[in-house]
């Protein structure tokens, strides 16, 4: 293994154990006592298929979209399925599948689709390289072997059509993964990923492509950032009606090196003000310090308020084991530079955690992530009414003695959605809760 592989697995042995209920740290969450306005959460998927990693999405209709993956029959990867969610939250109706090879997308990793205008989904996931091993599927994406970048799309409630390489690199695998997807106001859909094509081990850059009808098409793949951490999601938001594309990601060091005392693991951020043809040179979102000597695998989530804010959420281990946390930070001119962050929640500094961030139509945000309470991952949420500056108390999601994590979020003009992953022993499911929003 080279060290970003190394690395990498680091991080999943971490997240495998936390997982198992045998966590060797606690989170320091308070045990929320209050409970949020949460309806019954429902089961999604066939639980024979152990369910998992699923994804929400709303379209400019107001339609709230999930998907999710099942094992395949013969054990070789996943499938994915796609649905409306219907009836308040209580129902997914219209279910398709999505992919006709295996995905290997999973965790950070996962399948991700947008919807573009008229409900036309489009779709971006890894499937198995031609040399898949059993070591792959338990990686379940987070180690760094070749992996096939693909593309999907679907035409109204039609079925997906077939995948096609977005890689456009003439390679017949590629080591590119960790991706984002999102329709722009504009209705053009962009996709970001973390791209290997320069054949250097040490280190992957951030590429870039963009489809103009409705992810029927790509056109062609362009850098935006020469230097990424390999191994945590980027994330894409846009302003000014879509003139300006903002997208996120973690730093690296080029070339890699982990004894580095300066191996900063802080999220970056770069703006186009041409519609995503161009991008500046990064800006930093939060001076956290935080030095480590593998792949975190936890990305930073952000989203876009009425007034053009950016509001970005995430988990930071901090230059010092107690200022470890979830933390919140936002920016009024475009991501040109971000307010001093502010702590939602402590946490422990050893276990990465995952956030996710939605902001509705009254300019509340709403943090969800990944803790560790009473010996299990749970999930907890925040929040912080516009222009008070201040988080809620903090809530917990999650309903059931499993383990929970990898939270999805969104939102509608009346209703939370969060979806996750539980998992008690081998045995996983899919879950779906819904709460009014705040301001309701």
């Amino acid at each position: 293994m080279n060290k970003a592989t190394q690395g990498c697995f680091f991080v999943w042995v971490c997240i495998a154990v936390t997982l198992s209920g045998c966590s060797r740290t606690q989170g320091d969450d308070s045990s929320p006592q209050a409970v949020f306005s949460f309806d019954e959460s429902i089961t999604v998927g066939d639980p024979q298929g152990n369910p998992a990693d699923p994804y929400l999405a709303t379209s400019d209709e107001g339609r709230v979209f999930v998907s999710w993956t099942e094992d395949v029959s013969d054990g070789k990867g996943r499938n994915v399925f796609i649905a409306k969610v219907t009836n308040g939250g209580q129902q997914v109706a219209e279910i398709r599948q999505a992919n006709q090879e295996p995905t290997s997308a999973t965790m950070e990793n996962l399948f991700k689709f947008a919807i573009a205008p008229g409900e036309n989904v489009a779709a971006i996931f890894n499937t198995f390289a031609s040399d898949y091993s059993s070591m792959g599927n338990m990686s379940g994406g987070m180690f760094d072997i070749p992996r096939t970048l693909k593309v999907s799309h679907a035409e109204g409630g039609g079925p997906f059509s077939p995948e096609r390489k977005l890689n456009d690199d003439g390679k017949e695998v590629n080591t590119a993964n960790f991706s984002a997807i999102a329709t722009g106001p504009d209705g053009r859909i962009f996709a970001a990923w973390l791209d290997r094509r320069n054949e250097d081990p040490e280190f992957k850059q951030v590429f870039m492509a963009a489809s103009e009808d409705g992810g029927r098409t790509f056109g062609e793949n362009y850098l935006i950032s020469d230097s990424a951490c390999p191994c945590c999601r980027p994330d894409i938001a846009f302003l000014d009606g879509g003139k300006t594309v903002v997208v996120t990601y973690r730093q690296d060091v080029r070339p890699s090196d982990f004894t580095n005392p300066a191996h900063l693991r802080d999220h970056l951020m770069i703006r186009s003000t041409d519609g995503g043809e161009t991008f500046s040179d990064p800006v930093l979102i939060s001076d956290d310090g935080w030095v480590a000597s593998f792949c975190p695998g936890a990305g930073i989530a952000i989203d876009v308020d009425t007034e053009d804010r950016i509001h970005a959420v995430w988990w930071t281990g901090g230059r010092k084991p107690d200022e470890a946390g979830i933390y919140h930070t936002y920016s009024e001119n475009g991501g040109k530079s971000f307010a001093p962050r502010k702590l939602i929640s402590e946490a422990t500094a050893y276990t990465v955690l995952h956030t996710q961030v939605a902001v509705d139509e009254n300019d509340t945000v709403y943090a969800i992530w990944q803790g560790v309470l009473e010996d299990r991952a749970q999930l907890f949420l925040a929040h912080s009414r516009a222009g008070t500056g201040e988080w809620s108390q903090i809530y917990r999601v999650n309903d059931s003695t499993w383990n929970s994590f990898y939270p999805m979020v969104t939102v509608d003009d009346e209703k939370l959605y969060v979806a996750w992953t539980e998992r008690k022993g081998e045995a996983s499911r899919v879950k779906l809760r819904t709460a009014p929003l705040v301001a309701n």
